[in-house]
């Protein structure tokens, strides 16, 4: 026989999968010897009796052995780490994550006991992502993988062999992010025989969630796949052959599957490139994961890892632009980047760049920086204020400098006079979400000096010809801009718009942010049930969105979820999400022809009410009325050009008055005929 070519292999666990790794590791022979340790000892000693009597009838010359405790596997060239503590798992969706709380401990007293073990770990308990990050952390092992994602890939692969009627082998695609709900499947990189395909992704996903269901429902556990998938990990992670295969690592800062082409054991990463949807659905994982590792962070990790630099990546930068003024964003993190060219492409113009020097926006993910200039902020006389629905403490230095944290967040701000705008955080996603509302303030402050104002009103374009429909809260403004668009008008805006007088004409921009929608009105359109569809195949909405929207939505629940104040909490869309969820068509611009000033009372027939309301300057947001973002950088312009012109062109525009009811047929029908070129 050929000399084994590795000498031990640890194994932490007897239960399904450490006896498969076991058999697996026994039969192939390439290494010295399997060493198994249970919790009991009992299962272990059981295993190596079994393993004795099957490499005796195999003529394997791997030696099995139990040893005490996992600090005897030390020695070893690997270590495998698959115990489960005793809990009963009664979830029905996230099925993973329900043993956080109880094998979380048991992983870490494992961590422990092999602080700073030079060998390679495989980390394959559930939830693997999280667990494979709290033994690194805890442990200061430089090797941990965990395994989740691989085996997601196969059942990927088998399942789209299937749909298409190919050989699996012929399937080259990837399955990444977390291994649980929020994987996210690589369809626009996947080909067959070489060439991209069409991929039934609902039928894809439905069949990736079946499968351990049915081997769950017949042998209790799986155990044969993740096995099979721990023993190709080892292979590639020792440098016994070269591979591709999918694991959960360390990742720019971010823990999670992601493919890794090993070469003599040294792993380099290969990742897929990702459309759009793919990229979002990334983020969100990436963002679930992150959430739900703080709490084992603060229990577990001394001096939590956060407060450690990421791995240095290069600046990413994107430009936006509109009615010829322009703002440059440069970030450390490509999420920033990619979350400003989602955020505004649809409505602005939206570009990648190269890093530029005089960029307004710097927003960078560095935690030492929010440590400083939080704890600076803090022991200084500040003043208090609430910037897009978050505390905000401010100092103002003698020089013009503004220095300023939200605590809620942990995100800081610095703003110097002829200088950028520089913001910190912790992580991606709020660094991102911070970035496109200032990036966004800056440009507004240049439009405002150009002589652009904003109404608060919403828009729908057709033929560039634009309706403004403007009114009270409640009063219908995005029912009514919804109800054209669905028509087969453009969508513009809806809540708010940039306008300006040109010649003769009133010429309109859109103001770029999520848009909210109730889910009565998500309801009454049709829209309901395909918002929940694609949130339960693991897509998701706007960060800012209430998790009591979510829980209704995956709970089927259509009655509106209110805040204690009175305000009901809506679904929040990303702009993309307009067109490609609901189906609408956005625009990038118009000029006003129509107004309207709807009402809408339940059981009313449609019909125009016979009043003559105009646009006022109460229609027009000024920094004194504005409620979310409030100027605390000095982003804005002092002097605010006179709303006086507009509102007398505005005047001269025709206007109605529409009363309108529920019923959604008869409004939409009644405000085409109001909004038709004869009206």
């Amino acid at each position: 026989m050929t000399a084994p070519s590795v000498g031990a292999v640890g194994v932490i666990g007897a239960g399904a999968v450490g006896q498969s790794v076991a058999m697996l590791l026994a039969a192939e022979g390439w290494c010295e010897s399997v060493r198994i340790v249970s919790r009991t000892g009992l299962s272990a000693q059981a295993l190596v009796t079994d393993l004795e009597d099957m490499c005796q009838v195999t003529a394997s010359s791997v030696r099995a052995v139990h040893v005490t405790d996992a600090g005897q596997l030390v020695s070893c060239e690997a270590v495998v780490v698959c115990p489960r503590a005793d809990f009963t798992n009664t979830a029905r969706t996230d099925v993973r994550m329900a043993g956080l709380n109880a094998n979380a401990p048991v992983i870490v007293d494992l961590a422990r006991q092999l602080a700073h073990y030079q060998g390679l770990v495989v980390m394959v308990t559930n939830p693997v992502d999280l667990l494979t990050r709290l033994f690194a952390e805890v442990s200061g092992c430089p090797y941990v993988y965990g395994v989740g994602s691989n085996t997601d890939t196969a059942r990927y692969r088998l399942a789209l062999a299937r749909l298409l009627d190919v050989p699996p082998h012929a399937v080259d695609g990837h399955v990444i992010g977390e291994h649980g709900d929020q994987a996210v499947v690589c369809a626009s990189a996947t080909r067959v025989g070489g060439l991209p395909v069409p991929v039934p992704l609902r039928q894809v996903r439905d069949e990736m969630t079946d499968r351990p269901r049915r081997i769950n429902a017949g042998l209790g556990r799986t155990r044969c796949g993740p096995a099979g998938a721990v023993v190709a990990a080892l292979r590639a992670g020792l440098g016994l052959g070269d591979a591709v295969t999918e694991l959960c690592v360390n990742h720019e800062g971010r823990w999670r599957g992601i493919p890794l082409r090993f070469t003599a054991g040294t792993p380099s990463v290969c990742l897929p490139r990702l459309d759009a949807a793919e990229a979002r659905r990334l983020i969100a994982a990436d963002a679930k994961l992150r959430d739900a590792y703080e709490p084992l962070a603060r229990l577990y990790v001394p001096a939590h890892s956060e407060t450690k630099e990421k791995t240095a990546v290069p600046q990413t930068a994107v430009r936006i632009a509109t009615a010829a003024q322009a703002a440059t964003v440069t970030s450390n993190s490509p999420v920033v980047t990619d979350w400003a060219l989602r955020y505004f492409g649809p409505w602005w113009n939206a570009t990648s760049t190269a890093p530029d020097a005089d960029a307004v926006v710097i927003a960078d993910v560095n935690v030492d920086r929010v440590t400083e200039i939080a704890q600076r902020v803090a022991d200084h006389s500040h003043e208090e204020t609430v910037y897009a629905n978050s505390r905000m403490l401010v100092d103002r230095d003698d020089d013009g400098a503004v220095v300023a944290s939200q605590p809620d967040d942990k995100l800081v701000y610095r703003a110097e006079p002829g200088g950028p705008l520089r913001i910190y955080g912790c992580e991606d996603v709020p660094v991102a979400l911070a970035a496109a509302r200032l990036a966004r303030e800056v440009v507004r402050g240049q439009l405002l000096a150009d002589g652009w104002s904003i109404l608060h009103a919403s828009a729908v374009v057709r033929d560039g010809q634009t309706v403004l429909t403007l009114g009270d809260k409640g009063a219908g403004k995005t029912t009514t801009a919804l109800l054209l668009a669905r028509a087969g008008w453009q969508l513009l805006a809806n809540d708010r718009v940039f306008i300006r007088r040109e010649d003769d004409r009133l010429r309109v921009l859109p103001w770029p942010s999520a848009a909210a929608i109730g889910l009565g009105l998500l309801d009454a359109l049709d829209w309901y049930e395909t918002v929940r569809e694609r949130l339960q195949s693991g897509e998701q909405l706007h960060p800012t969105q209430h998790q009591k929207v979510t829980d209704a939505l995956n709970s089927g629940s259509r009655t509106p979820p209110w805040k204690e104040s009175g305000k009901e909490l809506k679904p929040q869309f990303f702009p993309d999400q307009l067109h490609a969820w609901l189906g609408l068509t956005l625009a990038t611009e118009g000029h006003a022809t129509h107004l309207l000033f709807p009402r809408i009372t339940p059981g009313t027939e449609p019909a125009l009410l016979d009043e003559d309301r105009s646009v006022e300057a109460g229609d027009f947001f000024t920094a004194g009325t504005e409620d979310r973002y409030p100027d605390v950088f000095g982003l804005l312009p002092a002097d605010i050009p006179s709303t006086g012109p507009l509102l007398d062109l505005l005047g001269e525009l025709p206007r109605h008055a529409p009363a309108l009811g529920h019923d959604v047929k008869a409004n939409t029908d009644f405000l085409m005929q109001v909004t038709g070129p004869t009206a």
